[in-house]
């Protein structure tokens, strides 16, 4: 049984931060870009000024040996111009495959609804992204609907996932 840990983004995390948001085969998959040292330091700010705001938002992950694995949170998102919150997640590579996206996706579940009562969360990927669709459907998300999302510049297919908060009446 995997473990992990979640604990909140901070300025001395830039290092681990920047090998996530600067490798290309994991944020272009998801994010369709790759973040500038920059943009790191602005992204690290915004979170932080996200859990002033909401309460919530991207968490650095760590496994049981504290390591840091990845990130994942529940963040405020427009889909079409309809707001959301939006689960995400990025799991390092040499960590996928060994249960810690679906540990981190129930774990984010669960903070969303019992912390912070909110009424659905809702996750967006690319169809080709198997691995995940799968993580989410464990999760016993479903389909909400697809559309076309314009990621820099790069026109892709999404599908939306959805999934109601069974403790909302």
């Amino acid at each position: 049984m995997v473990a992990i840990q979640l604990r909140k983004v901070n300025p001395a995390d830039f290092h681990f931060l920047k090998s996530l948001l600067q490798n290309e085969e994991l944020m272009l998959v998801g994010w369709g870009k790759v973040y500038s040292d920059e943009e790191v330091k602005g992204w690290i700010k915004k979170i932080q000024q996200q859990y002033s705001d909401y309460g919530y938002s991207y968490y650095i992950v760590e496994n049981q040996r504290s390591e840091s694995i990845g990130i994942g949170g529940v963040i405020r998102t427009k889909i079409q111009g309809t707001a959301f919150d939006e689960l995400a997640y990025i799991i390092k590579k040499e960590f996928q495959g060994s249960g810690y996206g679906t540990i981190l996706a129930e774990e984010l579940v669960q903070r969303a609804f019992k912390k912070h009562h909110l009424p659905q969360v809702v996750a967006q990927i690319v169809p080709e992204n198997i691995a995940s669709r799968k993580v989410l459907e464990k999760l016993g998300m479903s389909i909400h609907f697809s559309y076309l999302r314009n990621q820099n510049g790069m026109i892709r297919k999404h599908v939306v996932y959805l999934l109601e908060n069974p403790l909302s009446s």
